[in-house]
């Protein structure tokens, strides 16, 4: 029992740093003039799963669920450089794996993940970046990561 409670003290301020740093870059650029922000919280995704729920659509209920929050930055125009060197930076040093990249039409996209070790949470870093739009999206929660893209079917009523 000693030992569990040594590595827990041990490996906590590993995994408070790991998210304080995601938490620090999303502040600063949420505060930020210049920049677009939304972040959906745990209430807002389990609202939207009983939603989901209820419409019949299981999957995506589950997959909302699971998810604790999303955050989304985005520059609105202007000289973005510092924002993508940031985000990069915030996924190189911050136990993210680069799972995919792809460039189409001056759109340069990346998507780092962060597999839970300790915990079941796993963490979605996205960064898309180019003429058409720079943007950062963190997803932090439990969910597979195959249903993700489901993520973008939902869209606000008009």
């Amino acid at each position: 029992m000693k030992r569990l409670i040594l590595i827990l003290l041990l490996t906590l301020p590993f995994l408070a740093r790991a998210q304080d740093a995601a938490s620090k870059f999303f502040d600063r650029y949420t505060a930020a003039e210049g920049f677009t922000s939304v972040q959906l919280e745990r209430k807002m995704m389990r609202m939207m799963s009983r939603q989901a729920a209820e419409k019949g659509d299981a999957g995506l209920a589950q997959l909302l669920d699971g998810i604790q929050f999303i955050r989304i930055v985005a520059a609105d125009g202007g000289d973005a450089r510092q924002f993508v060197a940031d985000a990069e930076k915030l996924a190189a040093g911050d136990g993210f794996q680069l799972m995919l990249a792809g460039s189409e039409a001056g759109q340069t996209t990346r998507f780092y993940l962060r597999e839970a070790e300790f915990n079941a949470y796993s963490e979605l870093l996205m960064l898309t970046y180019g003429a058409k739009e720079t943007v950062v999206v963190n997803i932090y929660g439990k969910f597979d990561l195959r249903q993700v893209a489901r993520l973008s079917t939902i869209r606000p009523r008009k």
